[in-house]
């Protein structure tokens, strides 16, 4: 806990220098922000600041929200355009016809053309899933992906070394030759980095194939025996041959003893075993057993979605708990029609939590608690702007006086709770006292 006035304008500045815009402040130190807003520090010490960049009124045209909808640091904002605007079914048309290919689109000379795009699997599995998956379904993943640079795994290694021009090396082994050069260059820990910083130019070799651990670990020592011989200066500070924890192979037999636990693939989708099994084409046969719950095509109806919509209160809560009929009624436009019942949180307008608006709000509410819970824009404009405690001056107050809590009353509480995880939850006041005085120790709790 800060003491009282801790945050001075020279506080605030020193904090608000390690942010290049206003936002960044806001949301990675927002007391201090807040603290310099209602102050009216906050345009002196964000001098330095770059503006913010927003975009311009009608910037997000139909065209704009299409292009952008596939970046997901856009999707809210290109969405809440489209829905004020009413141009959610013929978006979602447009951006779905310009995705998704034709049934029997991947053949095996589009899968070729696709990879072609890829350096690694690993990347190809990433960047084209349905193309990834149609080659392996049908056994035309090595054929497609032969031009492809290997890279190893848990069970698989190569070995590599870095030469420096003071006659010095490092030798390691990794699963991700380009990757670890990469990592050794910006992790600050890595002795290598700080080789490199010292001023020493250097080339990387990779010494060996990807091969298994117990070979790479034994090959890793010899390399480093023979650049002893060589008279190198070896950099390694840990001994050779560690190679971290490796996960137990995930075999057919371990896969289908591991889906036997569940009763349905959703479940089943939480474990490592079902991602091995889906990429060894094991699926299908560890998943016998299971309840086939995919609903066939068209089975969502206007009147069944409806039905379904009818177990919530709200298009959030109905959104969270059943994404996909809500997105059926999202494409046919039938949204507004079977939330029909819901409470629909309607947006104020800017500028809209003036002081007499923040003081009608106000009066709905018994304590201050209330007042942010239920209405929290409300509540943060009267902390903004300083009109807290005259707009609260009615509601009771739930802090306890000074001293309040004497021995006598934190052990009478205690005693209502049945454990201290329990009792920091619901009163973390009299947990932390208590704590702090060994009063606990008292009562053996």
């Amino acid at each position: 806990m800060r003491k009282v006035n801790y945050w001075t304008k020279e506080k605030c500045q020193e904090v608000a220098l390690k942010y290049e815009t206003k936002n960044d402040f806001r949301l990675k130190d927002n007391y201090p922000y807040v603290k310099s807003y209602k102050n009216g520090w906050l345009d002196d010490i964000c001098s330095h600041m770059q503006p913010d960049k927003k975009k311009p009124r009608g910037y997000w045209t139909k065209e704009k929200c299409i292009e952008c909808l596939s970046l997901n640091e856009k999707f809210r904002t290109a969405y809440a355009v489209c829905y004020r605007n009413g141009w959610l079914k013929s978006v979602y048309e447009k951006f779905k016809s310009s995705k998704k290919k034709p049934k029997g689109y991947w053949t095996i000379e589009h899968c070729q053309e696709e990879a072609l795009k890829y350096k690694s699997r690993k990347d190809f599995r990433k960047g084209s899933s349905w193309s990834y998956l149609t080659c392996l379904k049908n056994g035309w993943i090595d054929d497609v992906c032969k031009h492809m640079k290997p890279i190893g795994n848990l069970i698989k290694r190569c070995i590599y070394v870095f030469e420096f021009s003071d006659n010095c090396a490092y030798i390691g082994l990794t699963y991700n030759y380009d990757e670890r050069i990469l990592k050794h260059q910006k992790d600050q820990k890595s002795s290598v980095y700080k080789h490199i910083n010292s001023g020493n130019s250097f080339i990387t070799k990779q010494l060996t194939d990807y091969i298994s651990i117990e070979k790479s670990t034994k090959l890793e020592k010899f390399y480093v025996e023979l650049y002893k011989k060589n008279k190198w200066l070896i950099l390694n500070k840990i001994k050779t041959g560690g190679v971290g924890s490796v996960k137990e192979k995930w075999t057919y037999d371990k896969c289908k003893e591991e889906a036997l636990k569940y009763t349905s693939r959703k479940e089943f989708h939480k474990s490592t075993a079902y991602h091995k099994a889906r990429r060894n084409g094991w699926l299908d046969d560890v998943c016998s057993h299971m309840e086939q719950k995919v609903k066939p095509s068209g089975y969502w109806t206007k009147e069944r979605c409806a039905e379904i919509a009818l177990k919530y209160k709200t298009r959030k809560e109905f959104n969270k708990n059943d994404v996909n009929v809500y997105n059926t009624c999202v494409r046919n436009d039938w949204l507004d029609d079977v939330c029909s019942h819901m409470i629909y949180k309607k947006y104020k307008p800017k500028g809209y939590w003036t002081k007499e608006n923040c003081e009608k709000e106000a009066i709905k509410y018994k304590t201050r608690k209330e007042f942010k819970t239920f209405s929290s824009s409300a509540y943060n404009c009267s902390v903004i702007y300083g009109w807290l405690d005259e707009i609260c001056k009615h509601m009771i107050s739930q802090n306890k006086p000074k001293n309040f809590w004497t021995k006598e009353r934190c052990i009478s509480e205690i005693k209502k709770y049945k454990t201290k995880n329990e009792l920091k939850k619901n009163n973390p006041t009299v947990y932390r006292k208590s704590l702090n005085n060994k009063w606990f120790d008292e009562i053996n709790y």
